[in-house]
């Protein structure tokens, strides 16, 4: 894989909660239409990961789930995505997205699911140049009650 910043952008997302706190990301003031966009999610957990879209509107759009044992599940109960790539690797849940266009545009956030209770990660934001703005109010880090 090339790792030259040009084509492959690292962004870091860790969970509020446990001590870990929000990494810095890389600078993404250079994302590119067509560059390869990485997001990375630690969980230590071990419980899987959900990555979730929240476009410029504010509209939410589930991505995928990565369960422990590395399975994905795209949206439509799909295996494959033609837009992303999402896999495993150790304590860390990866999504790619592979051509970054103006849709692709919004926060990403990463949701685990530990002891019947679901952490949302920091919105990591991913605009293109002069872009970056949602129109409405931005989601923040919540816990949210179990429905069980």
């Amino acid at each position: 894989m090339d790792m030259s910043p040009a084509l492959l952008l690292l962004l870091t997302l860790t969970f509020c909660e446990y001590g870990h706190g929000v990494r810095s990301p890389k600078d993404i003031t250079q994302l590119q239409v067509g560059q390869k966009l990485e997001l990375e999610c630690h969980n230590d957990k071990n419980t899987g990961a959900f990555w979730i879209h929240q476009d410029k509107r504010g509209t939410l759009h589930f991505i995928v789930f990565i369960n422990s044992a590395s399975r994905v599940n795209f949206e439509g109960n799909q295996k494959t995505s033609t837009r992303f790539e999402a896999r495993k690797e150790r304590t860390f849940y990866n999504l790619v997205v592979k051509s970054f266009t103006p849709h692709d545009e919004g926060k990403y956030f990463c949701v685990t699911n530990f002891n019947q209770n679901l952490y949302f990660s920091h919105g990591q934001p991913a605009f293109l140049p002069g872009q970056q703005h949602l129109h409405p109010t931005s989601l923040s880090p919540a816990k949210m009650p179990s429905t069980s």
